[in-house]
């Protein structure tokens, strides 16, 4: 191993020479290589659709396409109007006119439904008409009784266009389920192409400028739905990158020049970081893999490795330089003594990620591929570059003694003899923090509420609480019931089994979840019935024969409305049924869909059933990210731990390292439990971080500590020649980096201030736990060598 060391330690140093002595031509070929990615750019997608979250074979996907295309889209926009009275004059002629409004000048819409034009299903002389409730405008106070008593009857408008007190309407908007621009692709059965970000931002944003002019004390307006909060978190977070990343890069600069005080110590990481970030983008253009929600972190993971290269092999050469005031050799020594580890962190963090190729959430896998790419090339940037650059630039030596240096290098001094030689105190602290940190772990939650990463006293999270309060739910749940056959909804023991689904679920209600709507073919049927019953409410039933079925349902597609193919396909042999729900986290509809998916199994046994619908997508994506993550993150302990004793040389040493790698995740982990910090789709990747950043900073130690070792034979000794150097850098990149994570908290969303806390915490955990814990279980393994065997004791 000592040989391998040696040999890696010389390559190193004998590509630092060539990149410093042909510093054009490694300029050179980095810029080529930078260059053919830049120009992939413009082939770079954008996808923040929950179908991205899928492959394109994916069961769940699949079904739910089908779904869409045969049903239209499921999600829907809801604006509930509220005043003193909903059935007074003046407020109906504002409700038309900004329905008129919204019909007229809001693009992308399928369907608008109101009080203005919900369906009012009458008989008359033995005919079904199925009308427009608003058909007959009110003239006077008689009129608006009526009105009132015939919605009241209706038991379809009730917490879907009114509330129970009849104080609140509401418009329901259908967004088109598929790109209206996508051209022939619409043509071709289950390629429909889901609307786009831009166009879904168009939609809002118009609607949003037209309800600007209707609010009023009176007319008071509130605006929820999937499409709403999806645009809001997309505006959100489009505002916090304005803010926090130009925060970040200030703050990174501010370090690094304090820390290195010097332009090359500041401009040098960042260069690399920038053209490593741009060539990741690069690779996902070239593989045509579109950017996410998922891939967002990205940059973050970018700013770890290509930060944390450089400046481990900068900490290095500027006390050569100034020890040699030679600018060549200087580097040649630094890159030998620090290239080994950054090439083994680069292993590591690149081993890790590549568990996540196997994972069923496809920007995830995406990030397998990408960030291993990514990892290598900020390091061939670092090993190419760096050199070229020193030599490019001329570098002042400092005058006189570095007064803080030597004040470090006394704390470095004090602490490696205390942790060497008090090895129980330091046990017993990290052995309680531990114990604290299982005790926290056995609190944290997994769960996904986008809603709760709003402020509570922001607008959008008011509005859609309200309307959960007030209308029953603006999340929908929907569940395809195929019968297998042509006609076989008319079967009259299919509808009864159907109704008693409906009023089970209509009751539904747990602790902090319940159904405000169930949307099923048995209301049509109800009506038409009634209807044709010369409209007497005790005929508010169903039909009982087969063939009485199917012709009320032939006299109601005759009617002219289109509502029927909501609910049904035309050969009526499947048939939706959905549900209204309020905004939860998505772990409190696991139970809610397992209930339903239950009840169905049971009344439908010979039918099969399908849950669907965006809600049961997020819920299908909460199950797989969690599945996956598990997974990924035992695999890449597994191969970084495999790693780790191959590249250090010792299964001794390489098991130990586990153990500072193993304990700031665990406490992150347990943090996230005591201060109710929830696992979700925001914050599930930081472990994937946390590894890389531990990892790192372990290597780096680790790998010096055993060269010092070799030298001196003593553990306490080691351990203050480590910190004396290595230290430095870590302690460098640490600040940088916790600096950089902390701007996150100027965020307005809850999540990206959690991720920057979070990220913050591991690497101080990680800091610390590398300098206390690390050297004291290593000053147990690795006793203090005899003078007179030092020659003949073999290497780590």
């Amino acid at each position: 191993m000592r040989r391998l060391k040696k040999t890696c330690e010389v390559a190193f140093g004998k590509t630092a020479r060539w990149s410093f002595r042909h510093y054009w031509l490694s300029i050179a070929l980095v810029l080529a290589i930078l260059l053919s990615l830049v120009l992939q750019l413009p082939h770079l997608a954008m996808d923040t659709s929950n179908e991205a979250f899928f492959r394109p074979d994916d069961k769940v996907l699949v079904d739910y396409n089908a779904f869409r295309n045969q049903f239209g889209k499921d999600e829907f926009i809801v604006i509930t109007v509220s005043g003193s009275a909903v059935f007074n004059l003046d407020f109906l002629e504002k409700l038309q006119k900004l329905h008129q409004d919204l019909e007229k000048n809001v693009p992308y819409i399928d369907k608008i439904t109101s009080l203005i034009n919900v369906r009012n299903t009458r008989g008359e002389e033995d005919g079904l008409i199925v009308e427009d409730f608003l058909e007959d405008w009110p003239e006077n106070q008689a009129d608006l009784v009526a009105l009132q008593q015939r919605a009241e009857k209706n038991t379809l408008y009730e917490n879907f266009i009114l509330n129970t007190k009849k104080n609140m309407t509401a418009i329901v908007i259908k967004p088109l389920a598929c790109n209206p621009d996508a051209g022939e692709l619409l043509q071709e059965e289950g390629t429909c192409q889901p609307m786009t970000n831009l166009q879904n931002q168009e939609m809002v944003a118009r609607i949003g400028s037209i309800l600007a002019g209707y609010n009023a004390t009176d007319f008071s307006l509130a605006v929820s739905g999937m499409p709403i909060v999806i645009e809001y978190l997309n505006i959100t977070l489009g505002k916090d990158l304005q803010i926090i990343i130009p925060m970040t890069f200030v703050v990174v600069l501010l370090f690094l020049g304090l820390l290195f005080r010097r332009v090359s110590g500041i401009v040098y990481p960042m260069i690399v970081f920038a053209i490593s970030l741009v060539s990741a983008v690069g690779i996902m253009a070239a593989l045509w893999i579109p950017m996410s929600n998922i891939t967002t972190i990205l940059p973050s993971f970018i700013l770890v490795v290509g930060i944390s290269d450089a400046v481990h092999i900068l900490a290095l050469f500027y006390p050569e330089y100034q020890k040699t005031g030679n600018r060549e050799e200087a580097i040649v020594s630094a890159m030998g003594r620090a290239g080994l580890p950054v090439l083994m962190t680069s292993l590591t963090t690149a081993g890790g990620l590549i568990s996540f190729m196997a994972a069923k959430i496809a920007p995830i896998a995406d990030l397998g591929v990408v960030i291993p790419a990514a990892v290598f090339l900020a390091l061939f940037y670092t090993v190419f570059l760096l050199p070229a650059l020193l030599a490019l630039f001329p570098v002042k030596r400092k005058v006189g003694h570095d007064r803080r240096k030597k004040q470090l290098d006394g704390f470095f001094t004090s602490m490696a003899r205390f942790t060497c030689n008090r090895q129980g105190i330091v046990f017993v602290i990290f052995g309680i923090l531990f114990v604290l940190a299982v005790i926290g772990i056995g609190n944290v939650r997994f769960e996904h509420n986008a809603l709760k990463w709003f402020p509570e006293d922001s607008k959008i999270r008011m509005d859609a609480e309200k309307i959960d309060q007030q209308m029953g739910g603006t999340v929908s749940f929907d569940v395809v019931i195929d019968t297998g056959r042509a006609d076989g909804l008319y079967d009259p023991a299919f509808i009864n089994a159907l109704e008693s689904s409906v009023e089970k679920f209509s009751r539904y209600a747990t602790e902090d979840l319940f159904v405000g709507k169930v949307l099923a073919l048995t209301t049509v049927l109800k009506e038409t019935n009634r209807a044709l019953h010369a409209n007497k409410q005790k005929f508010y039933s169903l039909p009982k024969d087969r063939h009485l079925i199917a012709q009320e349902l032939f006299l109601f597609q005759l009617s002219g409305s289109d509502d029927l193919d909501e609910l049904v396909d035309q050969q009526f042999s499947k048939t939706r049924f959905t549900m209204h729900v309020p905004y939860r986290d998505t772990s409190r509809y696991k139970k809610f869909v397992s209930d339903v998916e239950a009840d169905l199994h049971t009344r439908f046994p010979n039918c099969i059933i399908t849950t669907t619908g965006v809600n049961a997508l997020f819920v299908a994506i909460l199950n797989n990210v969690m599945k996956t993550m598990a997974r990924s993150y035992t695999i890449a302990l597994i191969i970084i731990s495999l790693l780790m004793v191959a590249m250090l040389g010792k299964i001794k040493m390489g098991l130990l390292s586990m153990v500072p790698n193993l304990f700031p995740i665990v406490m992150v982990i347990g943090l996230m439990g005591w201060f109710g910090i929830p696992l979700d789709l925001g914050t599930v990747l930081i472990g994937s971080i946390s590894i890389g950043l531990v990892v790192d900073d372990t290597i780096h130690f680790l790998h010096h500590f055993g060269n010092q070792y070799d030298q001196c034979g003593d553990p306490v000794l080691a351990t203050e020649k480590t910190l004396k150097t290595v230290g430095r850098a870590m302690l460098v990149t640490s600040l940088v980096l916790v600096g950089g994570f902390l701007c996150n908290l100027f965020s307005d969303l809850g999540v990206n201030r959690n991720t920057g806390t979070l990220l913050s915490a591991t690497i101080f955990i990680a800091l610390v736990t590398d300098f206390l814990l690390t050297p004291a279980i290593l000053s147990l393994v690795y006793r203090k060598k005899q003078p007179e065997n030092h020659s003949e004791r073999g290497a780590l």
